[in-house]
């Protein structure tokens, strides 16, 4: 025991304690002992608050609300001002789910719980060529102490890509989208309608637990879309049963009614321009490969060529004869012919 100090050592060697007094000093030592271990264990520091600001709409989000978002772990490395390379698995949100689907020109305000504060481009942030801009939490699996966490921002990827120190914001308790930031909106009409702003989808796309993933090959090219399943948002205008509006995007099953949709009625998606296509009920039902989708790729859609949101069906689906429903850009309104 060779922490123990050798004039401590020494009296109880000699006897010089008495038993009452060498059974409490144990203790102390025995409680000081599992505090050094406990200060080797990961918590999730209670003062990590980012705030993100999109537009009109203002977000507070913990660590624990990131780890229910759609989370990469991967590597990445970079160059300290000194020199020295410093290489780390990291996990953390792509900083791309937290800021939406903003114009590639767009600028971005970080700003660290110290005031300091740098400004990047969105299309930096998007681009994936090289790897993934996210906004870290833990490092090597361990939660970020202040500095350089409780947030920090890093490039990360299969390839361990390689950036400089500058671009790695840190101490991040704040990211604001400043320029364009343009609403838009999902009209979804049937027994009752329901109006989704931007945020509330934008939010429910940010967790896995709400979204497919299915592969589309059109023209010779072969693409993933991600979104919400179509059956999912019919489940909230189908009837009089459905969530809370407060609770945004939020999926119960027993929602979707099943004999309603067994009927075959059409649902109609229609794209800002008034083209439109149908699909049946039945053909879609507790389907997810039948989605809205947000996201090419991995990357939001581009809002010149796609819109924000784009009606996509899965390859394996085996449509009947004679229905051929394509794909619809510039979705803006579904409504149920019932």
């Amino acid at each position: 025991m060779r922490w123990i100090p050798s004039a401590f050592a020494a009296k109880v060697k000699e006897g010089e304690f008495s038993m009452r007094r060498r059974s409490l000093w144990l203790a102390a030592m025995a409680i000081a002992i599992g505090w050094v271990m406990v200060i080797g264990v990961a918590e999730e520091p209670n003062e990590a608050i980012l705030t993100v600001v999109r537009g009109e709409e203002s977000r507070v989000y913990t660590s624990a609300d990131l780890e229910e978002m759609d989370v990469v772990t991967a590597e990445g490395t970079f160059t300290k001002s000194t020199g020295t390379v410093y290489a780390a698995t990291y996990t953390g949100v792509p900083l791309a789910t937290l800021i939406g689907n903003v114009p590639a020109d767009a600028m971005v305000r970080v700003t660290a719980s110290d005031g300091y504060s740098m400004n990047y481009e969105a299309g930096m942030l998007f681009d994936r060529s090289e790897g993934i801009w996210i906004l870290a939490f833990r490092e090597n699996g361990e939660y970020m102490p202040l500095d350089p966490g409780y947030f920090r921002i890093v490039q990360v990827g299969e390839d361990n890509p390689h950036f400089t120190s500058s671009l790695s914001a840190r101490m991040v308790e704040r990211i604001e989208v400043l320029g364009a930031y343009e609403p838009y909106s999902l009209l979804l009409k049937g027994a009752v309608e329901r109006l989704f702003a931007r945020s509330e989808l934008e939010a429910g796309i940010g967790c896995p637990c709400h979204t497919a993933t299915v592969t589309v090959t059109s023209k010779g090219e072969t693409h993933t879309y991600t979104g919400l399943p179509l059956w999912r948002l019919i489940a909230y205008v189908d009837d009089g049963l459905f969530p809370n509006e407060e609770l945004g995007i939020h999926y119960n099953d027993e929602d979707f009614d099943d004999a309603l949709a067994a009927t075959g009625y059409e649902i109609t998606l229609t794209a800002s321009d008034g083209y439109s296509q149908t699909v049946s009920s039945d053909l879609i039902s507790r389907d997810d490969r039948f989605i809205v989708a947000f996201k090419m790729d991995g990357v939001f859609l581009d809002p010149e060529s796609s819109g924000y949101m784009r009606f996509v069906y899965d390859d394996t689906v085996e449509l009947p004869e004679g229905a051929r429903p394509k794909s619809v850009k510039f979705l803006a309104e579904i409504a149920l012919g019932l």
